[in-house]
């Protein structure tokens, strides 16, 4: 039986949120059909903003996004996180956080490349 694409989106789209909360950021998903922004999350103490939109891989061993064409970020909080799922429940998910500028500028032809060099990875 296929995997769900809408299932494994809803799991990365969790796991992001609670590895934030976990790193003092209070994250909201948004409802489906907000273009470019799937997490909205705001620092507990600085109160820094920032829109994340999620990519997630039900493959582990060699994970790939599906990226398209990436249009550059309107400002500095945009970011991409790239998530991995575990082989199973008992594995964490593995994921890369990338700004979107990096993404727009080499994502679409080389995505693992890019995921193998992020920026910020979650714990």
């Amino acid at each position: 039986m296929a995997k769900d694409n809408k299932l494994t989106k809803s799991v990365g789209e969790h796991f992001v949120c609670s590895a934030l909360a976990q790193e003092d950021w209070a994250a909201s998903l948004t409802r489906d059909g907000v273009e470019r922004t799937d997490v909205l999350a705001v620092h507990s103490e600085t109160r820094e903003m920032v829109e994340v939109q999620v990519k997630t891989s039900a493959t582990h061993a060699k994970p790939s996004w599906r990226l398209g064409e990436v249009p550059l970020a309107r400002s500095e909080r945009e970011w991409y996180v790239l998530v991995a799922l575990g082989g199973s429940v008992r594995e964490r998910p593995r994921c890369f956080v990338v700004p979107r500028d990096h993404v727009a500028a080499g994502g679409v032809d080389q995505p693992q490349r890019l995921a193998h060099r992020p920026r910020r990875s979650c714990r």
